[in-house]
């Protein structure tokens, strides 16, 4: 087999076994390209987690997925662990739906009816009666664990395409069935 092969180089002019060698050449470099910035990249994202953790977490979500993101947002954050703080990513109001919407990504639905709030430390939503629940929140996976004072836990999933965050799943403190929540707003 080897020999076939040789004979077939052998019988290609001189200016194609030129040809051939740089094209070869050309590969090998364009892969060492690759590995040196390959390493680039990983030393870079090193040094901006340990010197500017919030734009690593934002670019690492960019560059990496929602999922990705989670992983380093838990352990930077602290959220490896309960605690009152409510993630970031959580904060603001959410429009709770029996059935999912299909919605371009970023943008929140028309109208932001039944809408639970996730606030620092606290949990509100039609149900609580104008009454918040104190809760705390830890990631495990790709769901948030939502602990009450009676240390009852409610899983939120988290529903992410790449980068971006698209809708929670969850059944809130008083709903027998769990709904599709969506941000409508800070």
């Amino acid at each position: 087999m080897a020999a076939i092969r040789i004979r077939r180089i052998q019988g290609l002019s001189r200016g194609e076994r030129i040809a051939v060698g740089i094209a070869l050449i050309a590969i090998a470099a364009y892969f060492l390209l690759l590995r040196h910035l390959d390493g680039r990249a990983e030393i870079y994202f090193r040094d901006l987690r340990e010197n500017d953790p919030a734009t690593y977490l934002t670019n690492l979500r960019e560059a990496q997925g929602f999922e990705t993101y989670l992983a380093e947002y838990a352990v930077l954050e602290g959220f490896d662990e309960f605690r009152p703080q409510t993630p970031g990513f959580l904060v603001g109001r959410w429009t709770m739906r029996e059935s999912p919407l299909r919605l371009t990504p970023g943008q929140g639905p028309d109208v932001c009816s039944d809408p639970a709030v996730f606030e620092y430390g606290l949990y509100m939503s039609p149900e609580a009666a104008q009454t918040s629940t104190p809760v705390q929140y830890r990631l495990q996976g790709t769901d948030v664990l939502m602990r009450d004072y009676s240390d009852r836990i409610y899983p939120i999933s988290l529903i992410a395409y790449g980068a971006q965050l698209d809708h929670l799943e969850f059944t809130p403190p008083g709903r027998e069935a769990p709904v599709y929540a969506y941000l409508c707003g800070r």
